[in-house]
């Protein structure tokens, strides 16, 4: 299994590459799902990572992982933020339909969306679950699409940007670990933005209540 793993990470990291458009299509259509809603957990933190790791920062291969990272996420933002400005209301009944945290979670953003429209979409955009939230606020209360990118922009910079420091320090931290144990430096990985969403999660759940 861990051998399994080690091989899969390995060809994901060797596919990011011109030749291989397959692979760079890859990256993009996970990160346009994950973007409009669809749950991939740590898949995308961790091809980052591991492409960091694996390759280091300086490479054709990390460039090319953080600009489908970044084309895809605009264009799962802008599937949601047309949809809901194009549709309004009727958007968000269907969305309180479906879960009624979700309205709420809404009302609240909706609320603090006011003068610093940019800064507050970008501190949502790195709060878990709050994506999708402030790309259906942003259409709803018709913000300008322009400053949406504009959040999108530095809200990667800052997410992409730690993610590659991260991959850089366990490269230069583990440059002499052998490859086969390298897959537990990935599974160290994860499990540290697991025990951060987790706290994250507690804290809003603890302001809510």
């Amino acid at each position: 299994m861990i051998e399994w793993i080690i091989q899969t990470l390995a060809t994901l990291a060797a596919s990011i590459s011109t030749d291989n458009p397959a692979g760079l299509a890859s990256v993009f259509a996970l990160t346009v799902s994950a973007e409009i809603g669809i749950p991939l957990p740590f898949v995308l933190d961790t091809i980052l990572f591991f492409t960091t790791y694996t390759m280091g920062a300086p490479s054709l291969p990390v460039f090319l992982t953080v600009l489908m990272l970044l084309a895809g996420r605009i264009t799962g933002m802008s599937i949601i933020y047309w949809a809901s400005r194009s549709l309004g209301s009727r958007f968000i009944g269907w969305l309180g339909r479906r879960s009624k945290s979700l309205q709420a979670n809404l009302e609240q953003f909706q609320n603090k969306l006011g003068r610093w429209t940019i800064p507050v979409i970008v501190i949502a955009r790195l709060t878990p679950g709050l994506t999708q939230i402030s790309s259906v606020a942003a259409g709803t209360m018709c913000i300008r699409y322009y400053q949406v990118i504009l959040a999108i922009l530095f809200s990667s910079m800052i997410y992409d940007g730690t993610l590659i420091i991260l991959g850089t320090l366990a490269r230069l931290g583990f440059e002499d670990v052998r490859p086969e144990y390298s897959v537990w430096i990935v599974i160290g990985f994860v499990a540290t933005m697991a025990a951060i969403l987790l706290v994250v999660y507690l804290i809003r759940r603890a302001k809510l209540t």
